[in-house]
């Protein structure tokens, strides 16, 4: 897979015009993502890495491009936090995030989805 992969980047590098393939067009084509990745596997609500705590923190300072807003916590876990906010922050895009009784801590945008935000929290 990795070399596949490799191959890909590579040939994109050398101004090669590779097909697109957006998340919507593996949905609807798993043959398509399966080139590249394997069987393509949609995660269900069920299979988390670890366990959601919900009202454990209530709100939390996120320092998005320089600028602190508060924001209303949805829950917590051991590798991550889902916000609620208006916010409006680039997936992959570096955040700060501090909450009560918890040194700020850096953080990664991973998914938005209907005013919410998910973020994994930087290696320590």
């Amino acid at each position: 897979m990795a070399h596949r992969l490799r191959s890909k980047v590579m040939a994109a590098e050398a101004g090669e015009t590779l097909p697109p393939a957006s998340l919507a067009e593996c949905r609807r084509n798993p043959h398509a993502a399966a080139s590249l990745s394997g069987p393509l596997e949609r995660r269900r609500a069920a299979q988390r890495g670890s366990e959601r705590h919900q009202g454990l923190v209530e709100r939390a300072a996120l320092v998005l491009r320089g600028k602190p807003a508060l924001v209303q916590v949805v829950n917590v876990s051991k590798g991550g936090v889902t916000l609620e906010s208006a916010l409006s922050p680039d997936v992959g895009e570096p955040v700060l995030i501090a909450m009560e009784g918890v040194p700020p801590r850096g953080a990664t945008v991973r998914w938005l989805r209907r005013g919410r935000i998910g973020l994994t929290f930087d290696p320590a």
